[in-house]
């Protein structure tokens, strides 16, 4: 289609050169991308990283030392709180309650003797026959066994905890991670990591501000029931639309990071088709109040110059052909490929894409699509060749014609004032 273009406008210049060689050959506009600045119910965002975390991430360390006789779960499989993981050798665990047991049956029947001793001696100690200090030690010696049988029993407890420890239990749903030992090996109390099990159906995750905007983030909570809601997604462009969740923020971390200058939040996020992973880097985005009043357009439509950010404005003339101007805006935050701008209104149509050298010959453009097809007056494509040549004729008269206006205009003298100034310097020489 550029090629017809091409064709038509040089086929046009050919046919006025052949006319009037005398004439100054005309100019054609200067074919542009237009959008329209669209109206933007947009919210003011803050752009973070965060990190997600489960919610319960624990270290299964057996409780009892010994050779471990069995595993009972899979790598990376599913727990459920209370199933055992693994077990421990119980034979010698069996054995020391087996012995607590004993010692216990002992300590109690000690305890029952020295009982009926004291109830025997009672009436004879009443009558006389035997002496209050022997009758006494009687007595204090069944106080002595009740607390040998309630050391027996403590013992006993202990050895059965220790029992029920062989069998090493998940103490809360998740997900089980690698194998750290395996079956046969000795086992230390207290040191020795089995496993991890981290809960991956809801995940936290936190992430940080910049602390002057604490404050802002404060207020929208404030007005939500001390909630904020963010946006969770991967932090890798190609994922990041398609993998997005929204988290629940409630949890502000009780102190400013003095070496960062970042103040700390935690969010909770739904996770049951486990998108996201513990421990994964994500992008966070904030959401924060409403921006009234705003205007979106393409990124790349916002240009810089010495004043500041601008964009080219295109007004209708004739025919299909616009006049652009420079446009200062006030830049706002991006909104994907969008931008929020202010000084534009929204419906005015701006410059996508330009040459900016051919701009020299004037600031008058017409429409084009992305591949170079002409967009005429009413709005739709010129497709044929006879159509591009009447619209390219058209056009570069339009453009003849404010290119005169613009030289006229350009001579006419500043004001009255300024003439009677200029003559009488001219009359002096």
């Amino acid at each position: 289609m550029l090629k017809y273009i091409a064709i038509s406008a040089l086929a046009l210049l050919c046919a006025c050169t052949q006319k009037d060689q005398k004439k100054h050959m005309s100019i054609p506009p200067t074919p542009a991308q237009l959008v329209q600045a669209q109206a933007g119910d947009v919210r003011e965002y803050i752009s973070t990283m965060g990190t997600t975390a489960s919610l319960n991430s624990v270290n299964i360390v057996p409780e009892v030392s010994g050779k471990i006789v069995s595993i009972n779960f899979e790598q990376g499989a599913r727990v459920k709180k209370g199933d055992v993981l693994a077990v421990i050798d119980q034979r010698p665990y069996k054995a020391a309650l087996m012995q607590a047991q004993g010692t216990l049956l002992q300590a109690q029947a000690q305890l029952k003797i020295d009982e009926l001793s004291v109830e025997r001696n009672r009436k004879l100690a009443k009558d006389g026959y035997v002496d209050k200090q022997t009758f006494d030690a009687l007595i204090a010696k069944v106080e002595v066994d009740k607390g040998v049988v309630e050391a027996a029993k403590a013992a006993l407890e202990t050895a059965q905890i220790n029992l029920d420890w062989c069998s090493v239990k998940a103490p809360v749903d998740g997900k089980a991670g690698f194998y750290n030992t395996n079956l046969g090996n000795f086992v230390a109390a207290g040191s020795t990591v089995l496993t991890t099990i981290e809960n991956v159906d809801e995940l936290y995750v936190d992430f940080v501000v910049p602390s002057q905007r604490l404050f802002d983030v404060m207020q929208v909570m404030n007005k939500n029931g001390g909630k904020i809601e963010v946006d969770v997604s991967y932090i890798e462009d190609d994922y990041s639309a398609k993998r997005t969740r929204k988290a629940s923020v409630e949890t502000v971390l009780n102190k400013i990071r003095y070496e960062s200058g970042t103040a700390v939040l935690r969010g909770r996020l739904g996770n049951s088709d486990g998108m996201f992973w513990p421990n994964q880097p994500v992008m966070v985005k904030v959401n924060l109040e409403k921006i009234d009043g705003s205007v979106l357009v393409p990124d790349i439509c916002v240009q810089l110059n010495a004043l500041g950010p601008y964009v080219y404005v295109a007004s209708p003339v004739k025919d299909g052909v616009y006049k652009i101007s420079m446009r200062q805006v006030q830049k706002g935050q991006l909104f994907g490929d969008m931008r929020a701008i202010r000084g534009v209104e929204p419906g005015a149509q701006v410059v996508l894409r330009v040459s900016q050298l051919r701009l020299q010959a004037g600031p008058f453009v017409y429409a084009t699509t992305q591949n170079g097809e002409i967009i005429g007056a009413d709005g739709k494509l010129v497709t044929t060749r006879e159509g591009m040549a009447a619209f390219m004729a058209k056009a570069a008269s339009v453009a003849d014609e404010l290119r005169a206006q613009a030289m006229r205009q350009s001579q006419k003298p500043s004001s009255p004032t300024a003439d009677k100034n200029a003559g009488s310097g001219a009359a002096q020489k």
